[in-house]
């Protein structure tokens, strides 16, 4: 089979954008300057505390504040709040951001270690603050964190729980019955957890589609994060461009998106059922199946026109063949990908 014609983007399963919101220059809000040339801790647009406040807000935490992006925020708590002797404990099977950023605790003394993916393990240590870092979804098993574990654990040990949500925030949040992803306000309020010693860090740039990052936790601790420094000191808050998509993904009305997005999801895993094709973990926008050589089914869908991602989870061997689903997948694109793999797995078998 021959690949598809150079630039002819074909059918898309590789982005992230899972709500499918687009912001052209005709559709974000009207601004004058695209940036403020000042470093965000001496001044930020008013925008920026808006959209720090509204995150909080809506998962019940006491404050938030705006960076860059989510490596920018996890440098800064990582830089800041453990200090010589705290423990920072991270997930094994952790996004490589955590890593990068626990570097920056372990070079002010903090002592870092790995637990087992979804696993924790700690023993008391008298005097040791405990940090726990980890994604609040882990796209390799496709579940959930143990929050509610990991939370309890902090508490115990007077410490926080850092959660990186950016892959799940504006998909799952506080659900109602029978509804399978919520209102999109991130795993912790999915979970039916308080913000009680969680320090909540997330890009929005892949629901939300806006590139800039939120972190929400409690007032005091938020206040230190905004005021003393790090990445705030060296930076310009987001440009206005970034922070009129994120206003407009935040307070736009997404209900119908985020319904569309589940729908798609459930109809697209249990097609991949119908076909004896084993699906991974629970009901999320990244749905992945394991066959024996992924590459070759990677490389068939791509000469079919139909861009898919090969996907090394950090949590189980093997490379796994991943479809990224979308609000704005029609059913004929779902049709599409189903009579794809049917055709590539009557060619394997």
């Amino acid at each position: 089979m021959t690949d598809h014609a150079v630039g002819d983007p074909g059918l898309d399963f590789t982005s992230s954008s899972f709500l499918g919101l687009r912001y052209g220059t005709g559709t974000l809000p009207s601004f004058t300057t695209l940036t403020t040339g000042v470093p965000a801790v001496l001044h930020e647009p008013a925008a920026a505390h808006r959209i720090a406040a509204t995150v909080a807000a809506a998962q019940g935490a006491q404050a938030g504040v705006v960076g860059r992006s989510a490596l920018h925020a996890l440098m800064d708590v990582m830089g800041m709040l453990p200090h010589r002797g705290d423990v920072v404990a991270i997930d094994a099977a952790a996004y490589p951001l955590a890593w990068w950023a626990a570097l920056r605790a372990a070079a002010n003394g903090a002592v870092v270690r790995k637990y087992p993916h979804h696993r924790p393990e700690f023993a008391a240590e008298s005097g040791r603050r405990l940090f726990l870092l980890t994604d609040g979804w882990c796209p390799g098993c496709n579940q959930p964190a143990p929050l509610r574990e990991l939370q309890r654990a902090a508490v115990e040990a007077g410490g926080t729980l850092v959660v990186d949500d950016s892959l799940a925030f504006g998909v799952l949040g506080r659900r109602r019955r029978g509804d399978a992803f919520g209102e999109g306000s991130g795993t912790p309020t999915w979970r039916g957890l308080d913000h009680q010693a969680i320090l909540w860090v997330a890009s929005l740039a892949k629901a939300c589609g806006a590139p800039l990052a939120v972190t929400t936790g409690d007032r005091a601790t938020i206040r230190r994060l905004a005021r003393t420094g790090g990445n705030r000191v060296h930076s310009s808050p987001p440009s206005s461009a970034d922070l009129g998509a994120a206003t407009m993904a935040l307070y736009g009305d997404h209900r119908a998106r985020r319904s569309q997005l589940q729908s798609n999801v459930l109809r697209l895993r249990n097609r991949l059922r119908d076909l004896g094709l084993p699906v991974n973990g629970l009901p999320f926008p990244v749905v992945s199946i394991r066959v024996p050589d992924a590459y070759e089914w990677w490389s068939e869908l791509r000469s079919a026109g139909i861009r898919a991602v090969l996907q090394q989870s950090r949590c189980r061997p093997g490379v796994m063949l991943s479809v990224l689903v979308r609000a704005d997948h029609s059913p004929a694109d779902l049709d599409r990908l189903t009579a794809a793999l049917r055709a590539v797995r009557r060619g394997a078998a």
